[in-house]
């Protein structure tokens, strides 16, 4: 998860993209329909507008993002492999394979790969490389929740 801090979520992202503004709201928009999608899914509150808000960002704001319009033929199937992921990351947190809510459990994270994407886009391997590290480290290092947590949640 990004941080809360708006000003060190945008460094990080202007870090991932190079200072592309576009690619920069993209994975801000990605971030917050992935939010949203987890919130409505786990919450009652506010789900009526937060369908709207979701609705919104997927039909007009990421239609509309320059980054994505560029690249949307790249971009595509890799948000549809992350909602497939995300899907199965559910479906698989009550498998009575233990190894399906091993995998489960690193899949429902699958959205991080939209800033592996975009960066090997704009900078290619290396530069993917190291920004798919300085995600782990701002958005998964501090966490120590296991397997066992998350089925429980």
């Amino acid at each position: 998860m990004l941080p809360r801090d708006p000003e060190e979520v945008r460094a990080a992202l202007l870090r991932w993209t190079r200072g592309d503004e576009a690619a920069a709201d993209f994975l801000k928009e990605i971030a917050e329909i992935a939010r949203l999608a987890d919130d409505i899914v786990d919450e009652e509150e506010n789900r009526q507008r937060n369908v709207c808000w979701l609705l919104v960002r997927t039909l007009t704001h990421l239609p509309l993002n320059p980054f994505f319009i560029r690249h949307a033929e790249a971009l595509a199937p890799q948000i549809n492999s992350v909602i497939v992921q995300w899907q199965l990351s559910d479906e698989w947190r009550s498998s009575r394979d233990a190894l399906k809510r091993q995998f489960g459990f690193v899949m429902r994270e699958a959205v991080g790969s939209i800033v592996t994407a975009t960066a090997a886009i704009i900078g290619g391997y290396d530069h993917a490389k190291a920004a798919t590290e300085d995600f782990f480290e701002l958005c998964h290092a501090g966490s120590r929740e296991t397997v066992e947590e998350w089925i429980r949640d």
